[in-house]
């Protein structure tokens, strides 16, 4: 029997830890902030997706714009209807069937 074990080193660790790190925080209908956000992959006037450690944020409205964007953070402005969260784990898996 051929036993396969995975160790997850330090820097694995932190990765992990760093991506509970996320915040979303939604201000009425009119402001979404991301923090600890890795890229904002998309942005037009009725959606914009970010990426955080393991899940991407999607954000649907009217007259969505970046307003602020630092390193690690984004400010999403707008009329903010509907925001998503999708899993990058469970999307990988989904595409490759």
């Amino acid at each position: 029997m051929n036993k396969t074990t995975t160790r997850l080193g330090f820097a694995g660790k932190l990765k992990d830890l760093a991506s509970l790190g996320s915040i979303v925080t939604v201000s009425d209908n009119r402001s979404v902030l991301i923090e600890n956000c890795r890229q904002v992959c998309e942005i037009s006037e009725i959606y914009a997706k970010v990426s955080t450690g393991d899940y991407y944020v999607e954000i649907w409205g009217k007259d969505l714009k970046m307003s602020d964007y630092t390193q690690d953070s984004v400010i999403i402005k707008g009329t903010v209807e509907s925001i998503k969260l999708i899993s990058k784990t469970f999307r990988e898996r989904r595409e490759k069937k």
